[in-house]
């Protein structure tokens, strides 16, 4: 792993990067707050970081229903950013009465990709848990009536994840991204089996991640997906700091390695994955 900025590691990276990119290849980090300050405030220089990165498309993840117009304004502003709308675990309790319309409007616009980010959260409870499960199901039900994958947060309920997930969208193709994903093995085996793609955020460059790196054993290159969950998350070696989409090739190349691919065959792979999923 890349521990230091600068390192004959890092600039090993560096190089390995620009061949890929000179050879065509490029990234979409998957899930990303860009709509969220502080990145919100340079957003343009944001992205154009991102681009010199040979990150080319982000999809930015509304996490309520202001949020998500919020999303939707970032998404409409800039060609290569996309968007998806939901109801954050942490947030359940201020779902509007009227959520049906509202985000059935939002889920008709032509860049809004996804239903999300939806979920269950038991290690904040911000939320009732009661409260997260009804508006996880009902965000379930909404995306199937509109054909949508869905991206699913998950953070210490995976047991009820995967029995309401059973319930809503089992067998479901392209059903979704598990987002961030933490190394539950009983929701990365439901998953898999049911058109889930797993998403990989910068944890899984951390120095103490070593259980979070060997799920990667059991996820087929071509189910899988990387992310920032920017601002938030930042991969080594810039852990500690805001997050931007720039930093997607990190876990990128931290994944590369471990899959023993080289970069740009890597890159090419999870395209391949984008657009099968989202039908791009």
């Amino acid at each position: 792993m890349i521990n230091k900025s600068g390192s004959p590691l890092h600039h090993q990276f560096l190089m390995e990067l620009e061949a890929a990119g000179k050879a065509g290849a490029f990234f979409t980090d998957s899930h990303a707050h860009i709509h969220m300050e502080p990145i919100a405030a340079e957003m343009a220089e944001v992205l154009k970081r991102a681009q010199a990165n040979h990150v080319r498309r982000v999809v930015t993840i509304g996490c309520g229903y202001e949020d998500s117009l919020l999303a939707q304004t970032a998404a409409e502003t800039y060609e290569n950013v996309f968007f998806a709308a939901g109801i954050h675990p942490h947030d359940s309790a201020e779902t509007p009465d009227n959520a049906d319309e509202l985000f059935g409007s939002i889920f008709k616009h032509p860049k809004c990709i996804a239903v999300g980010e939806i979920g269950l959260d038991y290690y904040y409870d911000h939320s009732p848990r009661d409260v997260q499960q009804d508006v996880f199901r009902h965000f379930l039900r909404l995306a199937v009536e509109h054909e949508k994958p869905v991206v699913i947060h998950n953070r210490d309920s995976a047991e009820d994840c995967v029995r309401i997930l059973n319930d809503e969208v089992k067998g479901r193709d392209r059903n979704g991204i598990i987002h961030c994903f933490s190394g539950d093995i009983e929701l990365l085996r439901w998953a898999l089996d049911n058109g889930f793609y797993i998403s990989y955020a910068g944890p899984v460059t951390y120095a103490k991640s070593d259980d979070l790196r060997a799920t990667l054993q059991y996820v087929p290159v071509d189910r899988l997906l990387v992310e920032t969950d920017c601002p938030y998350l930042s991969p080594m070696p810039f852990r500690g700091k805001t997050n931007e989409p720039a930093n997607t090739v990190y876990n990128a190349y931290e994944i590369s390695t471990i899959k023993s691919m080289n970069l740009y065959d890597f890159a090419v792979q999870l395209e391949k994955n984008y657009k099968y999923l989202f039908q791009a």
